[in-house]
């Protein structure tokens, strides 16, 4: 019996920039180094997964997936980023009926979420009653499951992964006292801008042609790689937040509830980060004094103004421990070897849930 985690392949700049597509591939490689074997598969779209058809689809399904034996169990990487509804429900069908496969999704994204902010019935939408066809859902942390229950109808078990893991073994900065903030995305929102309700200093990393002329408390440092972005973090801190007039339309208030990746790569920087109250990590960020916690946008200068620079440093040596675990993939790598205890035998070491 092999176990196996789905891992895409993609072209060198989006696997460089892209939040989804490093999050993923650096997933598959953590949880190789605990037993796992990669089912790598190129990144395909739906236009072209619907021109071939499905004779075709079925092809390219034996070819990536022939080597599943009955029995297996399979995490795939969820969504699989073809923006194919058909497809995507082609492929854990063909794990389930055709190689009989055990299937666990870890999830990502749910894109019905990020796109749609209505309030509404979501379970008949795919990215979300898809996942009742998994035997486990590894779902992104306790607030993430009670949604996905209660709002999107998803029935499979789900246990949480807690953080998202930001790989990183590169060379890192001293950190200096200064306040100022970071903020790393893979497309520089032009609302966010708008809505940033302060002078003190913001350093933007990601692509910002879409940005217009800036006050000078405003630094666009331009895209970088994601493996280089850890060792510019001077100091400072991470700030996690998601315009409420951003393009995509549920970004704000799914920020109640993912794990961004910002707030790893931040911690594997080793800076603080800053969070609204409502978000899924905010009470844990609290507790464990790796950073500052605030009731809205227009808090943040009062916030980080009241900081001294000893409550800094503390702050900066409470996230060691944690900087360590993402930087690892600590937190991929106890996911799937705990759904191998759910799902192939048979245990439940922190007990399945399903929204309770």
């Amino acid at each position: 019996m092999t176990n196996w985690i789905t891992s895409v392949v993609d072209n060198d700049y989006v696997t460089k920039r892209a939040s989804g597509i490093i999050a993923n591939q650096m997933a598959a490689k953590s949880v190789s180094s605990v037993g796992f074997r990669q089912l790598y598969y190129p990144r395909m779209y739906a236009k072209q997964l619907q021109e071939v058809g499905k004779d075709t689809r079925r092809e390219y399904l034996e070819a990536m997936l022939g080597s599943v034996l009955p029995g297996d169990m399979v995490i795939v990487q969820y969504p699989l980023w073809t923006n194919s509804t058909e497809f995507e429900l082609e492929f854990v069908n063909y794990l389930k009926d055709n190689r009989q496969a055990k299937v666990v999704a870890l999830v990502w994204d749910i894109i019905s979420w990020v796109q749609d902010n209505r309030e509404r019935d979501y379970t008949g939408d795919a990215s979300l009653w898809m996942l009742n066809k998994y035997d486990l859902v590894i779902a992104a942390n306790e607030k993430m499951i009670t949604r996905l229950h209660d709002e999107g109808g998803v029935t499979s078990a789900m246990i949480p992964m807690h953080l998202t893991d930001f790989v990183y073994h590169g060379p890192l900065a001293a950190k200096q006292f200064k306040r100022e903030l970071y903020y790393v995305s893979t497309g520089i929102d032009p609302a966010l801008i708008d809505e940033y309700p302060t002078n003190i200093p913001i350093n933007f990393i990601g692509p910002d042609n879409s940005v217009g002329e800036v006050p000078d408390y405003i630094h666009l440092l331009g895209p970088m790689d994601s493996n280089d972005i850890p060792r510019h973090l001077d100091g400072g801190f991470g700030l996690l937040y998601y315009a409420q007039n951003s393009g995509y339309k549920g970004m704000h208030r799914y920020g109640e509830y993912n794990n961004p990746m910002k707030l790893s790569l931040y911690l594997a920087s080793g800076i603080p980060v800053v969070t609204l109250a409502n978000t899924a990590h905010a009470r844990w960020i609290k507790e464990r004094g790796i950073g500052l916690v605030i009731d809205s946008l227009s808090d943040i200068e009062t916030a980080i103004n009241g900081v001294s620079e000893a409550e800094y440093y503390r702050m900066i040596a409470n996230i060691k421990p944690f900087q360590s675990a993402v930087s690892s993939g600590f937190f991929a790598k106890s996911a799937a070897l705990e759904a191998i205890s759910y799902v192939n035998l048979g245990i439940q070491t922190r007990g399945d849930k399903k929204g309770e």
